[in-house]
């Protein structure tokens, strides 16, 4: 039987912003956003997506301006020598390079704007051929049907899995922007059938409880990391090139250090580690929703003015009328990881396994607090943190 996994995360921003020039700087913004999300989380689990708040920050980055654009484009890690279109074809390419049969990895963006307001063309034609992102009108002083819009538009693009992303709306608000990304891929590699048993996951150095636990022995990517003071197992999904990283402590209690060593690790680095092991894997399946204002997380980060009277939007519209400021910049993700399905396991990734048996095998048993990413060579699109069941 397959581990099938959905992994939902829509993100609602009053306002947008960029994807970086190179897999390095991308994927340094995406380990910086999720260590200072999961610093103040510590007692939550935690998924956000990286790709999915530098898409629509990215988008923001075209409609400012000044400072504001200063702001977004180092915290991003934006080169300025790049121009706006080439980082936008970068990021094109990476929305239209992942969709394959039997397997969804969708993003989905929406602009609402102010009805009174009208679009700056350049804009729209930025929203609509670099992002896939269509405008629409909408009367935000009637905040019960603007947010019953917003939320709809959230509910329809995650196949109903998040039908609530916002209660309210600032009726001053000029424009919306709304960012979904949804995920649903089968392992390439199942966990054995009947073999989930009720196992301890330590919440703490001495505290535990019983979580229903899967079983694997099989061939695997596996690295121990000295210089983090993990471990750390690959497993493949079908029929795609994205890979989901769990990366556990050594020690019951040393999440929060895995975390401030992971701000700005160089991914390649951490794979120039990985050996194909037979590896016994216990992990346990787990499912939640995570909601959070990411705009505390963002002034952490060196984005402040778009949150301020200072605000630059002017290229967003013809003619810009009154504060341009954004007030929120919402997240909200849903994952599940479940056991569904009885299909066989693909043989894509099945080369190279030794018929002898094994030399040095390993085991990885993730029975306290751990880190995943889901990811590829170019983006990481979920990171989080299991702390609780």
């Amino acid at each position: 039987m397959h581990w099938v996994l959905n992994f939902l995360i829509p993100v609602a921003l009053l306002l947008v912003v960029i994807e970086c020039n190179t897999v390095r700087e991308r994927n340094l913004f995406a380990t910086e956003l999720f260590q200072t999300v999961a610093s103040q989380s510590q007692d939550k689990n935690v998924i956000i997506s990286p790709v999915a708040v530098q898409t629509a920050l990215g988008l923001l980055y075209y409609g400012a301006n000044g400072n504001t654009a200063k702001e977004l484009q180092k915290s991003l890690h934006a080169t300025a020598h790049e121009s706006k279109d080439g980082l936008a074809q970068g990021y094109h390419t990476l929305l239209h390079s992942f969709i394959k049969s039997k397997t969804v990895l969708e993003i989905a963006n929406k602009i609402y704007t102010n009805d009174k307001l009208k679009i700056a063309s350049e804009f729209r034609r930025i929203a609509q051929d670099y992002f896939d992102s269509d405008a629409e009108p909408l009367d935000f002083s009637n905040e019960t049907f603007a947010v019953n819009t917003i939320n709809q538009w959230m509910s329809e693009k995650s196949n109903g899995k998040i039908d609530h992303v916002i209660d309210s709306i600032d009726p001053d608000v000029n424009i919306a922007l709304m960012n979904a990304i949804y995920f649903k891929a089968k392992w390439a590699r199942p966990f054995m059938d009947d073999e989930t048993t009720d196992r301890d996951f330590w919440l703490s150095n001495t505290e535990s409880i019983k979580v229903p636990t899967m079983f694997a022995d099989n061939w695997y990517y596996y690295a121990d990391y000295p210089d983090l003071d993990a471990k750390a197992l690959e497993l493949f999904f079908e029929n795609i090139d994205l890979t989901m990283w769990f990366i556990l402590p050594n020690k019951r209690d040393g999440l929060y250090d895995l975390e401030q060593k992971l701000k700005g690790v160089n991914f390649k680095d951490l794979e120039n580690l990985w050996e194909w092991k037979s590896v016994s894997v216990y992990l346990p399946k787990f499912g939640f929703e995570f909601d959070t204002d990411l705009k505390p997380v963002l002034q952490k980060l060196g984005i402040n003015t778009m949150f301020s009277n200072a605000a630059d939007f002017t290229n967003m519209f013809h003619n810009r009328a009154g504060s341009m400021r954004i007030s929120k910049v919402q997240h909200k993700a849903f994952i599940d990881v479940n056991e569904i399905g009885c299909e066989a396991a693909a043989a894509s990734v099945a080369v190279g396994v030794p018929m002898s048996l094994p030399l040095d095998p390993k085991t990885f048993v993730a029975d306290h607090p751990f880190v995943f990413i889901i990811r590829d060579k170019t983006a990481v699109y979920f990171a989080g943190h299991i702390v609780k069941f």
